[in-house]
Order: structure tokens, then C-alpha cells, then sequence
């Protein structure tokens, strides 16, 4: 009986991908749901594939390493913003402005999901550290 338990352990250990992979694969299987409820039956079938292959490879690592390389890029496009917000305010042409402001606040908004969905993750591994 112990034997099995190990052995089932062992398996188990090799199966489970971590908290951040079971909240994606969660998320997914929602989507399809969504999709098939709604009648997107190509829609569905496509998130069917990723889910099967993302069940196979998920690593907790590599999406936090994602959304990681994620929070920088956001960051470099806020940075990038702030810049043409800046030109803009000394040209002072009120239409070019305008549109620098409305990208910088976009720019600062994806920013700050990127930080907020990191954090998630983050709670997420720790509450499942705190489970065990």
C-alpha cells in the first residue's frame, strides 16, 4: 500500500505544473465554455488545442517569466509615451497633445495589469505554498 502511495505521489509531482498553470488552465477551460455557450463552436475547438497543449508544457516558471518580459515591455512603451507626451507639450500643438495624453494614460494602464497580474501570480503560488 505505501508503494502505491509513492508511486502515486511521484506521478502526481510529475502531472502537477504549480498554481499559476492550474489558474491558466482554469482560465481556459472558462473560455471554452464561454465559446460553446455562445455558439463558437471554431472558437472553441482552437482553445480545445491550446488547452491540450498547454496542459502538456505549462511550467509555472515560464509564464511568470512571460508576464515578466511583459512588465518590461509595457514599461519601455510608458517610457516611450512619456516622451511623446513630453514633445508634444512643447510643440504645443493641441491635437497632437491630446492624443499623447490618451496614449500615455493606455500605456500606464497596461503597465500597471502587467505589475497586477504578476502579483496575482505571486498570490497564487504563495496561498498554494500556504495550503500544504
Amino acid at each position: 500500500m505505501v508503494k502505491i502511495l509513492l508511486v502515486s505521489a511521484v506521478l502526481g509531482g510529475i502531472v502537477y505544473a504549480g498554481p499559476v498553470c492550474d489558474f491558466k488552465l482554469n482560465d481556459l477551460k472558462s473560455q471554452i465554455d464561454y465559446a460553446k455557450k455562445k455558439g463558437f463552436e471554431d472558437k472553441a475547438k482552437q482553445l480545445e488545442v491550446k488547452l491540450s497543449d498547454f496542459s502538456k508544457t505549462c511550467r509555472d516558471s515560464d509564464i511568470l517569466e512571460e508576464i515578466n518580459q511583459n512588465i518590461k515591455n509595457t514599461q519601455k512603451n510608458l517610457q516611450s509615451a512619456r516622451s511623446a507626451l513630453h514633445q508634444a507639450q512643447i510643440d504645443g500643438n493641441a491635437h497632437n497633445l491630446r492624443q499623447a495624453q490618451i496614449d500615455y494614460k493606455v500605456a500606464n494602464m497596461q503597465y500597471i495589469a502587467a505589475k497586477q497580474e504578476m502579483l496575482r501570480m505571486k498570490d497564487l503560488i504563495k496561498s498554494s505554498g500556504n495550503k500544504k
